[in-house]
Formats: structure tokens, C-alpha cells, sequence
């Protein structure tokens, strides 16, 4: 008995379900056939509000200014010595490495006694590189060589 009731109800389920898809059909055949046409042009002030917010918001700047030089000036170097390894570790290495986060050694554990093994310019190439799921320069590319191995070299003095 309960196999032709469901036989029974699919039967009616499945007539209501294609009934409800021609109403959909025949809705939006009736919009489309007799709906109003609307012309933007019709309407002057509709079509301004269009173009404006439809206008760019910038544009790219293609050539120099006058009076201003076409080359850029060179960044001053920078004296290794001057460059703060703790603020660099603190602002970025320190984020993983101070809790070991995805594996990161904690400076002065055993696990970052077996990577100083490795030797300093393994890890500095580790740590401007990117090792497993440190990412290069600590997710940081705008710092410079010389920012990392400062902070590297910080790290190993602790």
C-alpha cells in the first residue's frame, strides 16, 4: 500500500511543480511582451544622473608635470649598523616566533637550537625567503635585506 501512495503522491507532486514553472513562464512572458519599453533618452535628467554615476572617479596620470624631473631620486643608503633588529623582530618575527605559531622555533628553545646549527646565512636565506609556512621576509616584502638580517641577527643574540 505505501508504494502506491508514494507512486500517487510524486504523480500529483510533480503535476503542481511543472503547473508552478508555466505560471513562472507565462509571468515573465507577459512582462516582457507587455511590459513598458522605456527609452533612456526620453528622459534628459535620468539619463545626466546615468552619466554621472557611471562617470570615472580618477584618472591615470600619464605624463610628468612641468618643472618636475623625469627621474626619480635613488633612495639614500642605509647604514646597516643603524637599522634596529628588535623594533623589526618586535613589528613582525615576533608576531609567529614569540608563540610559535604554524611551527615557528621560539627564540631559546630547543627547537631554535637545532636551526642556529643550520648556520647564519641558511637562516638568513630562511627568513628573506620564506620557509614552509613563513612566508618571504615574514609577509612583509617592503622590508629590505638588510632589515631582516638585522632582526635575524637579533633573534641569535638572544
Amino acid at each position: 500500500m505505501g508504494n502506491h501512495e508514494d507512486k500517487v503522491f510524486l504523480k500529483r507532486f510533480s503535476i503542481i511543480i511543472l503547473i508552478l514553472v508555466g505560471i513562472t513562464f507565462a509571468i515573465i512572458f507577459m512582462a516582457t511582451r507587455h511590459g513598458p519599453e522605456v527609452d533612456p533618452a526620453d528622459n534628459p535628467s535620468r539619463m545626466a544622473l546615468a552619466v554621472e554615476r557611471t562617470a570615472p572617479v580618477g584618472a591615470v596620470r600619464t605624463e610628468l608635470p612641468e618643472g618636475s624631473d623625469a627621474v626619480a631620486a635613488a633612495p639614500a643608503p642605509v647604514d646597516p649598523a643603524s637599522i634596529d633588529g628588535e623594533a623589526v623582530y618586535a613589528q613582525v618575527c615576533g608576531v609567529c616566533h614569540n608563540a610559535g605559531v604554524a611551527g615557528a622555533p621560539i627564540p631559546g628553545s630547543d627547537d631554535w637550537a637545532t636551526r642556529v646549527e643550520q648556520g647564519h646565512d641558511t637562516l638568513v636565506d630562511h627568513a628573506i625567503n620564506g620557509l614552509n609556512a613563513m612566508p618571504p621576509k615574514g609577509g612583509r616584502p617592503d622590508l629590505s635585506d638588510a632589515e631582516v638580517i638585522a632582526a635575524v641577527e637579533h633573534m641569535l643574540a638572544q
